[in-house]
């Protein structure tokens, strides 16, 4: 989240199924897809919620209501620059966390995003999953990019989002050692992870070939349920720029509006305090808090009112405030 301690994210995998769902068709690319830049069907960031220990990431649930904050990952792509010049006619900031490895010939897509009010985000270079790899790797694979983004965007603000969401204790132990513990993360999301009867993750509507219409159906269904969040797309994929022109029109219309990631409560939290998170290496950061706090700490989450407590430098579940093991501090929501 911060300089010492980057929010540790429990990595999962998403097992989704068009069955069920009504408007599939055989679209499943198009001629500005490019197959180099889309590893599969498992290329997506989709994890199930149910799998997500809250206090680990940062997310959009207490943006205002009718609120969201889009991000595309994975690129930039054949379409990205396209999609970024689309939101600025709609006076929409997203946020692009893109993969290094897709930038050579395309650095001036970046630059175009960044003219358009976009930020640009740190997903690796490879979208490779951190956790399994050596310490040497992570910190590669993170710098790499900053080196893309640091020419575009060299004063920040500096987001991070590991690929699947695969973060931990020892992975942002690595990245905080080197000068790459400028970023805030883990970025997550609240809409777009999983593809379901009522929901629906892009790269997956893709890959199973649901189409446009209803994919974006779908999406349209989860925002009205979370009501708020940020929202997880993936620009490499050409039908996704078709689903976000057909969607934002609607959503304008319904009274959505749309804010910077830096303008979601969490992220600005952990931003305003990255020069005062702790030093030591025996602490855990808290979304909740924006900040830092000691082994055997426990948080009460503000994703979902659960407690968790800091043990061996990674969240685990608490029973509650009066948690015995609960030695480090104990801190209850506030209003």
């Amino acid at each position: 989240m911060f300089p010492r301690h980057l929010v540790a994210l429990a990595l999962a995998s998403t097992v989704a199924a068009c069955a069920g769902l009504t408007g599939c068709s055989a679209q499943t690319g198009g001629e500005d897809e490019d197959p180099s830049l889309v590893d599969g069907a498992d290329d997506g960031d989709g994890t199930t919620e149910d799998a997500i220990v809250s206090e680990h990431s940062l997310v959009g649930n207490e943006l205002p209501d009718h609120t969201l904050a889009l991000t595309f990952d994975d690129g930039p792509g054949p379409r990205t620059k396209e999609l970024g010049a689309y939101l600025a006619t709609q006076n929409i900031k997203a946020t692009f966390f893109i993969n290094g490895k897709n930038v050579p010939g395309r650095q001036g897509v970046l630059s175009a995003l960044v003219e358009n009010g976009h930020l640009i985000g740190n997903h690796t270079q490879n979208h490779l999953q951190l956790t399994k790899l050596s310490s040497a790797k992570v910190i590669s694979e993170t710098t790499l990019t900053d080196n893309f983004i640091a020419e575009v965007q060299p004063n920040g603000p500096w987001l991070l989002r590991p690929p699947f969401g695969a973060w931990n204790g020892a992975t942002a132990r690595a990245v905080n050692g080197t000068p790459m513990k400028k970023y805030v993360g883990s970025v997550f999301w609240d809409v777009g992870g999983v593809l379901t009867a009522t929901a629906a993750a892009d790269w997956d509507c893709w890959g199973k070939h649901v189409s446009v219409d209803k994919c974006g159906s779908l999406y349209m269904q989860e925002m009205a349920a979370k009501k708020r969040g940020i929202v997880l797309m993936h620009d490499v994929h050409s039908p996704t720029i078709d689903m976000v022109k057909a969607i934002v029109p609607k959503l304008k219309a319904a009274g959505w509006k749309f804010a910077t990631l830096e303008e979601v409560p969490s992220i600005k939290r952990a931003i305003g305090n990255v020069s005062a998170a702790t030093s030591g290496d025996d602490a855990c950061s808290s979304s909740t808090l924006g900040r830092s706090v000691p082994e055997n700490s426990c948080v009460q989450s503000r994703s979902d009112q659960k407690w968790h407590r800091c043990e061996n430098k990674e969240w685990v579940d608490a029973s509650g405030a009066t948690d015995p093991k609960c030695t480090g501090g104990k801190f209850p929501l506030t209003p």
